[in-house]
C-alpha cells in the first residue's frame, strides 16, 4: 500500500493536504518549477497561497512541522516572488 501512496492517516484534512502536496510535486517534476499559473491550475495555486498564509500565522494555523519540512524539501518558497 505504501508503494501506491496509501494515506496512513484518518484525518480527512491531512489526506487532502497530502493529495495537494502530491499535485505540487507532480507539477514541479513536469515543469521544473513551482510557478503555477492561475488560469491553468487555480486550485493548486490557491492551495499554495493558503499554505503561505498558514506559515505566516503558524501559531494559529495548524500547519505542522512535518508539512513545513515536506514543502521546504521540494524548495517551496514562503515569500518573495514566486
Amino acid at each position: 500500500l505504501e508503494r501506491i501512496g496509501f494515506p496512513w492517516v484518518s484525518d480527512n484534512r491531512e489526506i487532502e493536504w497530502q493529495m495537494m502536496y502530491a499535485k505540487l510535486v507532480d507539477f514541479q517534476k513536469e515543469h521544473g518549477h513551482m510557478q503555477v499559473k492561475r488560469l491553468r491550475n487555480q486550485s493548486l495555486l490557491d492551495w499554495m497561497e493558503y499554505q503561505r498564509r498558514r506559515y505566516k500565522n503558524r501559531a494559529y494555523s495548524g500547519l505542522s512541522t512535518q508539512q513545513i519540512q515536506q514543502l521546504e524539501k521540494i524548495g517551496f518558497r514562503w515569500s518573495g516572488q514566486f
